[in-house]
């Protein structure tokens, strides 16, 4: 690893659904996720979270000149002339996209299963590849499934003829995927962790990843998102306005690529405060913060991750 900048993989890991909002209305959804343009899959864009993330530290505590040396200034006020006169400071502190990992959609088995695929787990395996050589292990390319057909992690799943999977019906390969049951234990440990409190959570990663084909994956993309009809009131308590929120549901799992550069003498401070900030804790991003919503769970691969679990706070 280079002496002058820090790789982590940051997973984020949604205990309560999550609205991180798109510019524009789509179809009857007054307020969409923010989706990729070529694949429609759910993404939460580097500036929200790098946003997110700010705002946790400065709500746990850290002072300005920290705050601006880690994360860069704030955007400066504008004034008449509608010109920037304000000074503009890039922080150490580089966030990429978190992008979908696994997405929780509805079954007749077990309440639920994560779905992902070939386009998922193979970008979270070239994220995987920028981490230093002591933390990156190698990992074997993902499986991909045959058309209309779902790879499965474990034997519960095989042999049973057809599943329902959210809107679709699939059939499930005869017998489990090795590729399949390396990326269930490998995301039950990244991304779900070993705590007491996630122990089933990590099991039924192990039990229930599903990797399903190109194809079928944008459709669950779509159709296993929340969307709730949400009322506006108006001072006389009546209607003033009906709209549609779209969420990524709860159990929802993400990545995105951290780096932080080191200023001279200053490395390893400033990279055991950030791991310390976030790694098994709780932040929260997106909109409705004041009704529960956009609670996620952290956590940090990579090095230095020399911080404990934490308390969700």
């Amino acid at each position: 690893m280079s002496g002058t900048q820090y790789q982590w993989l940051l997973y984020l890991y949604a205990e309560s659904p999550v609205h991180a909002g798109a510019a524009d209305s789509s179809g009857v959804i007054d307020l969409p996720i923010q989706r990729e343009a070529g694949t429609d899959y759910p993404v939460v864009w580097g500036q929200s979270l790098k946003g997110a993330l700010r705002q946790t530290a400065r709500d746990r505590g850290w002072k300005t000149p920290e705050l601006v040396t880690v994360f860069g200034s704030e955007p400066s006020e504008r004034g008449s002339d509608g010109a920037d006169h304000g000074v503009s400071t890039a922080g150490l502190l580089s966030v990429g996209d978190a992008q979908l990992v696994a997405l929780p959609v509805p079954t007749l088995r077990h309440t639920f299963a994560w779905a992902t695929s070939a386009v998922a787990l193979g970008r979270l395996a070239r994220k995987h590849t920028a981490l230093p050589d002591g933390v990156r292990e190698k990992l074997s390319p993902p499986a991909r499934a045959q058309r209309h057909v779902a790879l499965a992690a474990h034997e519960e799943w095989c042999g049973r003829g057809d599943e329902v999977f959210g809107p679709l019906v699939m059939p499930l390969v005869e017998k489990p995927d090795a590729q399949v049951q390396e990326w269930a234990k490998r995301l039950s440990e990244d991304a779900v962790g070993d705590a007491e409190e996630f122990a089933p959570f990590a099991a039924k990663m192990r039990r229930d990843l599903l990797v399903v084909d190109d194809d079928a994956m944008p459709v669950l993309n779509r159709d296993c998102t929340q969307v709730v009809a949400r009322v506006q009131l108006n001072s006389g308590k009546t209607v003033k306005q009906l709209f549609y929120s779209e969420y990524l549901p709860a159990e929802t799992v993400l990545a995105a690529s951290l780096s932080l550069r080191a200023p001279t003498g200053q490395v390893n401070s400033y990279a055991d405060k950030f791991v310390e900030l976030l790694h098994g804790r709780q932040i929260q991003l997106g909109g409705d913060e004041t009704i529960g919503k956009g609670l996620m769970w952290c956590r940090i691969v990579g090095t230095p991750v020399t911080a404990g679990k934490g308390e969700a706070e």
